[in-house]
């Protein structure tokens, strides 16, 4: 189904290229999506560690660095 979008009221149908380029964007944002939901897990798992002490140092030094 062709995509459209807005150019001072009128409605133009997306270009191959355009298509293209949003498809691409979509996708990209797919990725980060599941990137952030593995980076939230990660951050609970390691807080769980800390309050229940069974963390590592190198675990807690990735909490505290936010290197996730």
């Amino acid at each position: 189904m062709p995509r459209f979008h807005n150019l001072n009221g009128v409605r133009i149908q997306y270009t191959a290229a355009e298509e293209t380029a949003r498809d691409a964007e979509e996708a990209q944002a797919a990725i980060d999506a599941t990137a952030r939901v593995a980076r939230d897990a990660r951050i609970d798992v390691l807080r769980a560690k800390l309050e229940d002490e069974t963390i590592t140092f190198a675990e807690l030094v990735e909490l505290s660095k936010g290197q996730l």
